[in-house]
């Protein structure tokens, strides 16, 4: 983050100074307009941030439309909403959303049309030219040297459904809670919300309805943002009588995202996600809405 120029800074005692960090090195625009509209500005703070870096197209393999959906948003925040009232600390629904997701960064060579090869994440050949131009087009695009390997990240509100995440996802793969990954990023960062039982939720209040530790989660991304969640979380408001005029922390953030009265960019089941329709709860209803706050950036 860069320090905002203070104008007159007031100095403490002990001679700290305190200066306010406006612009992020992390994300993109969009984002940090995002996050601008959902927290920062209740603190004065508008947040800026670098060009849009959208995914290098030849290290994504969708193995499905829906998840052909997620990655050619050219967002860096979407939503996977499915609907469910059922799961507390651990949610294989969320769980087999994110595999699917993952699958396609973690992919073995594939030939293409042209009989060339797509290469696997991170066994990318490297730019042969010596062309310093060229070398740095490809970075500017998508934030990544080329060759360089995507990282992804999955943050969770509970341990039980870290532990599931860790069994089903390779080992690439990092889960953790938010506490854990605090200060820390990757390219892409899914966001497991694994309640799905509202009742539950509300008891949970400060785990899954706190705005600072969603905005801790949605901003741990370089590239990408996937926020994963029942459509149940978005009906689920504060209990403390000082936030009840936020309303449900999901559904504003999913509506300052999106807008309101969308149409999904995919919508159909979990089944026809992950690419089985024998698969457990199959039938699950699951949307796909990338962010549309970056079509009123300039």
């Amino acid at each position: 983050m860069t320090p905002e120029t203070p104008g007159d800074p007031s100095q403490p005692a002990d001679g700290l100074q305190f200066v306010q960090l406006t612009e992020s090195h992390r994300f993109d625009g969009e984002l940090a307009e995002l996050l601008t509209q959902f927290q920062y500005r209740e603190d004065e703070i508008t947040l800026t941030a670098a060009n849009p870096r959208p995914l290098p197209a030849t290290r994504i393999e969708p193995p499905t439309a829906g998840v052909d959906a997620v990655f050619e948003a050219g967002s860096s925040l979407v939503f996977v909403c499915y609907d469910d009232r059922t799961h507390t600390m651990v949610n294989p629904i969320e769980t087999a959303l994110i595999d699917t997701l993952t699958t396609a960064i973690q992919q073995n060579p594939q030939p293409h049309s042209d009989g060339g090869e797509r290469w696997p994440l991170g066994e990318e050949p490297t730019v042969a030219s010596t062309d310093a131009h060229t070398q740095s087009l490809g970075s500017e695009l998508t934030g990544k040297r080329f060759g360089e390997p995507l990282t992804m990240g999955v943050v969770t509100p509970h341990n039980a459904q870290r532990g599931a995440l860790e069994t089903a996802l390779p080992d690439s793969v990092t889960a953790n809670t938010v506490e854990k990954y605090q200060g820390g990023q990757r390219d892409i960062i899914a966001v497991s919300a694994t309640v799905s039982d509202p009742q539950f939720a509300r008891q949970e209040d400060r785990f899954i309805l706190n705005p600072r530790r969603l905005l801790v989660a949605i901003s741990r991304s370089k590239l990408l943002t996937i926020v994963v969640c029942s459509t149940a979380l978005f009906e689920v408001a504060p209990q403390d009588s000082k936030r009840l005029a936020d309303g449900p922390i999901w559904a504003r953030l999913f509506t300052q995202a999106v807008g309101r009265d969308v149409q999904p960019a995919w919508d159909g089941s979990l089944g026809a996600f992950v690419g089985d329709e024998a698969t457990e709860y199959a039938s699950v209803p699951v949307q796909v809405h990338p962010s549309t706050i970056g079509e009123d950036l300039t």
